[in-house]
């Protein structure tokens, strides 16, 4: 048997909806008469007399009743199938490159990455996790996630998160050499260098007193931030390391903070665009992190005041 055409149906539930063939005709912007002709031809199709006619009135046969309520529900189910269907046209798709360094990825980043994909199933993501600085323009990235203060550029940045550097060691070191006093004991402790940046082998502190400038000593040296932090855990150490970097390992006891009245300058957090026009991927990528950041998703980021998210522009 021939199914009836979608039309055909939707002529029926318009016309019981409005209890009038005119009514229906005026929604559908047809005839009452072609209205009339279609609702004949389903109850031909399907075999069945689905409404009772007469000059003055119309009621639905029982047929009709059951009949009425599984299409309501039916075109219902299409309407939202074709409402999704929209909605997921609108999202955004391609493959959206991304790049972030070792450390903060690998705990800020890494495990919200699950819940990105599964909110936008039409992107896949291209990861380019590295201490060494990368040239966004020309290798091509969408948006790069950097810690510190930003040099001057035609990049476009927005702020995330406020940060700044801080004194850390594990608590096996202070057990055994015992925390330093002030800034000048510094120089009596061991301490994991940080070649990945000009600023990671002279520490500039601010305090109490004013600027401090260090040169630490120290048998360990390493140009990844992930390894200077695994080996300020080991307790092979102190590291001078971006606070939102070690917030996790300070949360669960790994590390503790030393000298707090001593930091490095007020930073941030930013995300920077290759250019003023920010694809759609993109925002929305930078938008999840914002959202699961200051919601109190990512507890890693504790203490930590969400930055300006108003875009800041840098031009040579």
């Amino acid at each position: 048997m021939e199914e009836p055409a979608l039309h055909l149906v939707q002529a029926f539930v318009a016309v019981v909806k409005h209890h009038s063939f005119a009514k229906a005709a005026q929604e559908l912007k047809m005839t009452p008469s072609s209205v009339s002709r279609l609702v004949k031809t389903l109850e031909s199709q399907i075999g069945v007399l689905l409404i009772n006619r007469t000059t003055r009135a119309m009621s639905l046969t029982d047929a009709g009743q059951r009949y009425f309520s599984d299409s309501t529900t039916a075109l219902e189910q299409l309407r939202q199938a074709h409402q999704r269907a929209r909605n997921e046209g609108d999202l955004p798709s391609g493959t959206l490159k991304l790049s972030i360094s070792v450390s903060f990825g690998r705990y800020h980043v890494v495990p919200h990455l699950a819940a990105f994909l599964s909110a936008y199933p039409h992107l896949q993501l291209d990861l380019l996790m590295t201490d060494r600085y990368v040239d966004i323009v020309a290798e091509g990235v969408a948006v790069a996630i950097r810690i510190g203060t930003l040099p001057d550029s035609t990049l476009i940045a927005r702020k995330l998160l406020n940060n700044r550097r801080i004194l850390v060691a594990a608590p096996d070191y202070l057990e055994k050499h015992g925390a330093p006093a002030g800034i000048e004991a510094l120089k009596q402790h061991e301490c994991v260098v940080s070649t990945a940046s000009h600023d990671g082998e002279l520490w500039r502190l601010f305090g109490p007193e004013g600027e401090h400038a260090f040169r630490p000593r120290g048998r360990m040296r390493a140009d990844n931030g992930d390894a200077v932090h695994q080996l300020a855990i080991d307790g092979q150490g102190i590291a001078f390391h971006s606070a939102v970097t070690m917030s996790e390992s300070m949360r669960q006891g790994k590390l503790v903070q030393i000298l707090p009245r001593w930091t490095g300058k007020e930073t941030g957090v930013y995300c920077v665009f290759p250019s003023r026009h920010i694809g759609p991927a993109a925002k929305a990528f930078v938008d999840f992190l914002v959202t699961r950041w200051s919601g109190g998703t990512s507890a890693t980021l504790a203490g930590h005041t969400p930055g300006d998210h108003a875009p800041v522009i840098a031009t040579r």
